[in-house]
């Protein structure tokens, strides 16, 4: 009996004189949603309009009374088409069936949403954001949520782009919460100046930047170091040619020192000789 219904509303729609309009613009949340309802030929006064959708697939609207004056409303737009506004779009709104029924006609179409038709921002930046240093391994780690599409994320790290991976992601009836991650063996950022990262959402761009003090001081910490090292090492090559020169003056002393009484001794010896010569001619 279920399926005979389902197989005689299917023809009954086959044969409709009603078309039902899905809006062809983009679909965002918070905002309005329009509805056309157009019949092939006039609708005579005698004739209801009906509206049902929704995500209970429940009666919205019968000749022009909602079940919700601030979240629906129904206008005649000519003798032949009519309009649902659906305020105030939200997630529940989404991915439903909706129909217009005009006397006994019908149509009946699914409100699908992708990437063409819908677009949600995160509500915030992004949660959970991490950044740190592990065993010489950069990880940087991050969750968007409430989005649609699926963003595809990257980090720019010194001008170089790197894509971050998708290490998690929940969805509800539409919108997702969707958590990135990296590793890197080097920094993603210089010291001083944030992180900064690019996710396409759809045909939109959403800049996250962050700044990490700590990743800067341990920079800070690393070239202090460098160069601490550095002085270290000049100094001390320093005191060493400094102490080779002064080995090398006081060696070169003594070498003179004993060249200087080797010749002493020498003249000395001359001086006896000459003296003892001189006075040998003079006794002779």
């Amino acid at each position: 009996m279920h399926i005979t219904f389902i197989f005689m509303f299917l023809i009954q729609i086959a044969k409709s004189k009603v078309l039902l309009e899905l809006p062809d613009h983009m679909i965002e949340l918070g905002k309005g949603l329009k509805l056309k309802c157009k019949s092939l030929q006039d609708i005579s006064s005698h004739q209801s309009r009906q509206w049902r959708g929704g995500e209970d697939n429940k009666l919205l609207c019968y000749d022009g009374i909602t079940i919700d004056s601030l979240k629906y409303k129904e206008e005649i737009k000519s003798s032949t088409t009519y309009e649902l506004t659906v305020e105030k779009v939200s997630e529940s709104d989404l991915q439903c069936p909706y129909a217009c029924r005009i006397g006994f006609d019908i149509d009946q179409k699914i409100l699908n949403v992708n990437k063409d038709n819908f677009i949600h921002m995160p509500d915030i930046n992004a949660t959970n954001l991490i950044y740190e240093q592990q065993n010489g391994t950069y990880r940087l780690s991050f969750e968007l949520h409430k989005v649609y599409p699926k963003p595809v994320c990257m980090v720019i790290s010194n001008g170089a782009i790197q894509n971050l991976t998708v290490t998690d992601e929940v969805k509800s009836r539409v919108l997702l919460n969707v958590t990135y991650g990296i590793e890197s063996d080097e920094p993603l950022h210089k010291c001083f100046e944030p992180i900064t990262i690019e996710c396409l959402i759809g045909r939109r761009t959403h800049t996250i930047t962050t700044e990490n003090t700590f990743e800067c001081k341990t920079s800070q910490q690393t070239e202090e170091s460098g160069i601490l090292t550095s002085s270290i090492a000049i100094s001390l090559a320093f005191v060493i040619i400094l102490l080779m020169l002064i080995v090398s003056a006081i060696c070169f002393w003594k070498r003179s020192m004993t060249r200087c009484g080797n010749i002493y001794v020498q003249v000395r010896r001359n001086d006896i000789i000459l003296w003892q010569t001189a006075k040998l001619k003079i006794v002779y």
